[in-house]
């Protein structure tokens, strides 16, 4: 059983990947042998976190810096991964960012944009460059996307930008299902991973208010919040030989949240 969980000679890349869940899933993914490509638009953050993974897990990784808003660049990371590792087996498509507590009815084009630009298209130009090269390479595949429970319900204020950023996970989580459907034929398999309330850098205020933070754990029937490491099992599962029939499918990870 252990040998379908194993990623060794496996090669993974994973964006937004030099902190925060992005990080951890590089942690996750070499402690089962996996080398691992930090992409980040911080090129020294993923950097530090390449070399504190090799470090860790003696893992062969890299560093490339990407702006997932950009196509060209989204195919030249990828490009560059397989250069670097010998290849791509796995791509974690997790690069995102929230603008918080704005209502639909204030929200600017350029804020609009900015969250479609990185949460939707981000995605789908890392999963088009991935997909290409695994065509390709002709040995099937794994592509993760981090989507978010607000793809299935709407969350509110001050955190999760409501609208605008449940309306691009929401994308995500279809988008997922129409590769997982165009790249079957191709033994490359799409899922999603739909954390809930995590505790990250990115959402550090939320939890430093105790107000804010006290309604969303009282909400959730586990009571406590999401750590990005709670994310790491089924990335481990969802890379590897053990979810080969599974594709298409959205899993969330909320403590419990949107069963109430």
């Amino acid at each position: 059983m252990q040998s379908q969980f194993c990623l060794k000679g496996k090669k993974a890349l994973i964006t937004g990947g030099a902190a925060g869940i992005g990080q951890s899933l590089g942690y996750a993914l070499a402690s089962a042998g996996a080398a691992i490509a930090v992409a980040d638009i911080d090129e020294e953050a993923a950097r530090k976190t390449a070399d504190a993974i090799k470090a860790k897990h003696g893992v062969q990784t890299t560093a490339i810096r990407v702006d997932v808003t950009d196509p060209a660049q989204c195919a030249a990371m990828v490009a560059r991964s397989a250069d670097d590792l010998g290849g791509v087996d796995v791509c974690v498509a997790n690069a995102g960012i929230t603008i918080t507590g704005v209502s639909l009815l204030d929200y600017t084009p350029e804020q609009w944009n900015k969250i479609m630009s990185v949460n939707l298209n981000g995605v789908f130009y890392t999963d088009q460059a991935a997909a290409r090269y695994l065509v390709k390479q002709g040995t099937g595949g794994r592509i993760i996307n981090m989507c978010s429970m607000g793809g299935t319900i709407i969350t509110y204020h001050p955190y999760g930008a409501s609208g605008a950023y449940c309306t691009a996970k929401g994308g995500v989580k279809q988008l997922t299902k129409a590769f997982a459907l165009d790249l079957a034929k191709h033994r490359i398999t799409v899922n999603c991973i739909s954390p809930g309330y995590v505790r990250t850098a990115l959402s550090a205020k939320f939890w430093e208010d105790p107000q804010s933070s006290g309604d969303k754990l009282r909400a959730t029937p586990l009571g406590r919040p999401g750590e990005p490491e709670d994310l790491d099992g089924l990335a481990i599962y969802l890379a590897s030989d053990a979810s080969a029939y599974m594709t298409g499918s959205d899993v969330i990870i909320d403590g419990g949240f949107t069963v109430i």
